[in-house]
């Protein structure tokens, strides 16, 4: 929730009643005292370096005390050979009372035929400022600016009133932050914030840095038609953010992925609470990804095993089209190899659907992926980030073996009868296993079309082999794990090679984990054409045996 800066404009309403002396002439005192307090206040005594004659450079002296603002204002007659069209001017609060910054403050103030003129701030309130103003040089190719006056002005004024601070490369491209914000504001938890950028800016994203006490957490603002606007989160708790804006950089020596500082703004968190940290990535604007859930309002610290997952495509971003799934990948941090990952399809432009931390207790890496345009690299569905995130979880057992995962839907209603009615009868875990494999072995059919061609679909599921009766090595496994974990048996999907890349099954039977093959176990190919011929040799084989044909790589939760 924002607390805006507010202007309140104070209208002076004429009386209603009569008044004989109404129309009479009145002497304006508090002008004319206003004028004789000016005149007895001091200019500033100039400092001027050999270079600001060199230029021919001509500055009005301000005042030696001054309320907060006060006028720059000077000629320069080389301006038209000096090197960039800005004069640089450094304002140094010597007390740096109010802890903003490092007590420095700079403007970059536009020179227009040979004259320049604005007003500027003193940024930090009461005190005593000492100001350098430097201009570019009059050689080619050199990039620096020298320094040509400097001078000490008193601020009389308490209030702290700070300016947003343009850096060079943001008054180049023409940013501007709306007055909706200042330099220095106070808000909770999020600051709102408004802007817009040059017809000189040819990048379509803004970024903007979030800094508090050494931790960052960076951000990006979609641009269109030259605007752009957003919730800015204050990620640290209480206390003073610095907020820095930056643009991509369009110099050729600089290539792709450069960008500067362009302005930075300070604001005052008045919560305690910390946010979630969300690194959002170009793809995430791009596909027009936005999430519900997770949020920076999530939490950090967690004791749930499920994670919901939730958000909307906005059909508006130039690549929204390309996103048929939402990609979800939860890593535990303790075990590069312990990451599960979870497909979610995006319906009607939407997605909304369950992960989980099926690892245990401990800290997990949370990435959000969106498709890749470009899906020719045959047999693979390829993927980029567009969000990542982390969390703390606690209180929750490891589950990683028993869990639904990405096409295993070992909590659909339809999986649950199907195996309920495969082990009525049996009571040990080896002979429900075993009627398990027998029935995936003999159901289903090996899809030699869907080998031949690679093809990979994100929505191969358990429940869709079941429904058709064919598949590949992966939808045998997907079938048998969600059955057998359907009925409380471990069981884990198996990658490797048996000639060529392969799927099968490990699962715990009355405490041993054994492996079975319920591909292999089906039949045989002839040619184009698939036979059945069950064989239960496949269900668990002696491990050398097995080790003979399959090669087994990991284990994908």
């Amino acid at each position: 929730m924002v607390l805006p800066l507010l202007l309140t404009l104070l209208l002076g309403l004429a009386a209603c009643g009569s008044d004989a002396n109404a129309n009479e002439p009145r002497n304006n005192d508090d002008n004319v005292n206003n004028e004789e307090m000016e005149e007895a206040i001091e200019p500033v005594e100039l400092q001027l370096t050999e270079f600001a004659e060199e230029i021919g450079l001509t500055l009005e002296e301000p005042l030696s005390e001054v309320e907060t603002q006060f006028s720059f204002k000077g000629t320069v007659e080389k301006a038209s050979e000096l090197e960039e069209d800005f004069v640089w001017v450094n304002i140094w609060d010597k007390d740096n009372l109010d802890g903003v910054g490092n007590g420095e403050f700079e403007y970059y103030v536009p020179i227009e035929n040979g004259t320049f003129d604005q007003d500027l701030t003193l940024p930090g309130g009461l005190g005593e400022y000492n100001i350098t103003v430097r201009f570019p040089s009059l050689e080619d190719g050199d990039n620096y600016y020298y320094d040509a006056v400097t001078f000490d002005i008193e601020n009389i004024d308490e209030e702290v009133i700070r300016d947003v601070e343009y850096q060079k490369y943001g008054v180049e491209k023409e940013l501007q932050i709306a007055d909706m914000v200042a330099g220095y504001n106070e808000a909770e938890q999020m600051i709102e914030v408004k802007g817009a950028v040059g017809s000189n800016y040819e990048d379509d994203l803004v970024l903007a840095e979030v800094n508090k006490d050494g931790e960052y957490q960076s951000l990006a603002f979609s641009v269109e038609n030259g605007e752009f606007s957003g919730e800015i989160p204050l990620y640290y708790g209480q206390g003073i953010h610095e907020v820095k804006f930056q643009l991509f950089s369009d110099k050729e020596e600089d290539g792709e992925g450069m960008y500067y500082d362009a302005a930075v703004l300070y604001v005052d968190n008045t919560s305690d609470q910390r946010l979630t940290e969300i690194s959002e990535y170009e793809p995430a604007t791009d596909r027009g990804l936005l999430l519900e859930q997770p949020s920076v309002a999530t939490a950090t610290e967690l004791s749930e095993i499920e994670y919901p997952v939730k958000g909307t495509i906005d059909t508006s971003a130039p690549n929204a089209d390309t996103v048929s799934h939402v990609i979800v990948e939860l890593q535990h941090e303790d075990d590069y190899d312990d990451k599960a990952t979870y497909f979610f399809p995006v319906i009607d432009n939407k997605f909304d659907d369950i992960a989980h931390f099926r690892f245990g207790p401990g800290k997990y890496k949370v990435t959000v992926y969106v498709p890749e345009i470009d899906q020719d690299i045959g047999g693979m569905f390829q993927y980029t980030s567009a969000y990542s995130l982390e969390h703390e979880v606690t209180g929750i057992e490891d589950e990683r073996d028993i869990l639904p995962s990405r096409g295993v839907e070992s909590d659909s209603e339809e999986i649950i009868k199907k195996a309920e009615s495969l082990i009525k009868g049996l009571s040990t875990e080896r002979e429900k296993a075993e009627a398990i494999y027998k029935f995936v072995a003999t159901h289903v059919a090996y899809d030699v079309e869907k080998y031949e061609l690679d093809i990979f679909h994100p929505d191969d599921s358990a429940i869709e082999t079941l429904e058709t009766g064919e598949g590949i090595c992966q939808d045998y496994a997907f079938l048998a794990l969600a059955l057998l974990r359907s009925v409380d048996i471990e069981s884990r999907y198996v990658q490797g090679f048996a000639g060529d890349r392969h799927a099968w099954v490990e699962l715990k039977v009355d405490g041993d984990w054994i492996e079975m093959d319920p591909t292999w176990g089906a039949g045989y190919v002839d040619g184009d054409e698939f036979h059945f011929q069950y064989n239960e040799d496949y269900f668990d084989p002696d491990p050398d045996f097995l080790a003979e044909t399959h090669d087994r790589t990991g284990v994908m939760y």
